[in-house]
């Protein structure tokens, strides 16, 4: 096929365009700069978005849209004076990773999260809890003195009066880290962005519920809080079949600890789907209650869950390393699923809860130390307490925590 000579080829073209419209580069800019402050927060958080048009004859506006004069001068450049190639593929590496960088600060974390939070329906439970984890995170704790974290499932989300406990241990901090689903294996994943100091005492709230009947591969779970500083325990944690059987979960996994653009996938697909649409306009998602996948999975046959204790060891010896104490609280499900296999697997949990805490010079507080006896009356389902049986439990973990001395320790300077 012969080319027309008088058919203008792509630089030609460039080069039109660059001359007829230059002058849409500084008025873009100036635009751009009227959404910085009061208009993006305001689309951050779905509002209605107004914009002070008088403020285009501002000297910060004209001193952005000149600034916006640089991206058809540094086109010009390019076009005039041509780059080798692999300069060219070495500035597209070093802007992506420029912009990787960049997502990883405060300056866009905490838009990206308030965002995606905005933009959630109402069942996206575990998206939800990690915009909050992550903005609590790019907060930062505030108080010197050493706080209460709690871990764990819905179990504590449903079993711990927050507020409560932050009034009986005032003036402790309480600093909230359970979410729908945790287990010990997500909980190590996790414990990167827990926000543990020396002192810090981590309550937990555990049984058979949490090492039995257990996702092998969560990576649902794992890429939002992939690091390198817990990967490698998580997958040691896992058997080689399980590694073997997953090798792409386990590939995301690794990129989505290395490339923060990956980590956050699924919140900036959120945020680009619903642009304009605050979460009462979002689309359902259609995801299942998960309230209703954990009784489902209470009532199932008990299958042992060995990653599960593997991983609880290491973020054992993680807390031990940051001279965190421990403080586990036996847990319980509702009495009307009790069954031989359930007991024998109680029995088995708690045994090794035991010996662990008796090795670590940790505190373990059994059902029979918390005398609490919690009847059918307590509960709201299979396995979460009710208001009832929450307070029961708050006041005990109160009682018990007050008890301990290190408690009183001074603020760490």
């Amino acid at each position: 096929m012969k080319i027309s000579p008088n058919k203008p080829g792509v630089r030609e073209v460039e080069c039109a365009f660059l001359r007829k419209y230059w002058l849409a580069f500084p008025l873009l800019g100036a635009c751009s700069f009227l959404a910085v402050g009061g208009p993006f927060w305001q689309w951050v958080e779905g509002a209605s978005i107004s914009v002070h048009w008088a403020n285009l004859l501002s000297w910060r506006t004209l001193s952005w849209a000149m600034a916006s004069l640089v991206i058809p001068a540094i086109w010009w450049l390019g076009l005039h004076f041509p780059v080798r190639r692999r300069w060219t593929l070495l500035g597209a590496l070093g802007l992506f990773l420029a912009m990787d960088l960049l997502l990883r600060t405060s300056f866009l974390q905490v838009p990206l999260w308030l965002a995606a939070r905005t933009r959630l329906d109402s069942g996206q439970y575990f998206m939800r809890e990690v915009c909050h984890v992550r903005l609590e995170e790019n907060a930062g704790r505030q108080e010197p003195r050493p706080a209460v974290v709690l871990v764990g499932s819905s179990q504590v989300l449903n079993g711990v009066d927050t507020d409560l406990l932050r009034e009986l241990l005032a003036p402790v901090p309480v600093i909230r880290r359970a979410m729908f689903g945790m287990t010990p294996l997500k909980a190590l994943a996790m414990s990167s962005h827990m926000p543990f100091r020396a002192g810090d005492h981590c309550v937990l709230y555990l049984s058979e519920f949490d090492f039995t009947n257990q996702d092998e591969f969560p990576f649902a779970w794992f890429r939002p809080y992939a690091s390198w500083r817990t990967l490698p325990g998580v997958l040691q944690s896992m058997s080689r079949r399980t590694k073997t059987w997953h090798w792409r979960r386990v590939t995301d996994y690794m990129l989505a600890a290395t490339v923060q653009s990956w980590q956050v996938r699924d919140f900036l697909q959120q945020v680009a789907v619903h642009f304009w649409a605050p979460a009462s306009q979002a689309t359902r998602s259609g995801n299942d209650d998960v309230k209703t996948v954990l009784v489902t999975s209470a009532r199932a046959e008990l299958k042992h869950a060995p990653a599960e204790q593997r991983a609880f060891l290491r973020f054992a010896k993680r807390l031990a390393a940051h001279d965190v104490d421990m403080v586990i609280f036996e847990g319980d499900v509702n009495p009307a699923i009790y069954s031989p296999s359930r007991m024998a697997a109680k029995s088995q949990v708690r045994d090794f809860l035991v010996e662990l805490t008796a090795d670590s010079g940790q505190r373990y507080v059994s059902r029979e130390e918390q005398g609490l006896a919690f009847t059918a009356e307590d509960w709201s389902d299979m396995s979460h307490l009710n208001s009832v049986g929450r307070e029961k439990l708050t006041r005990r973990m109160a009682e018990v925590l007050s008890e301990n001395t290190s408690m009183k320790r001074e603020p760490t300077q």
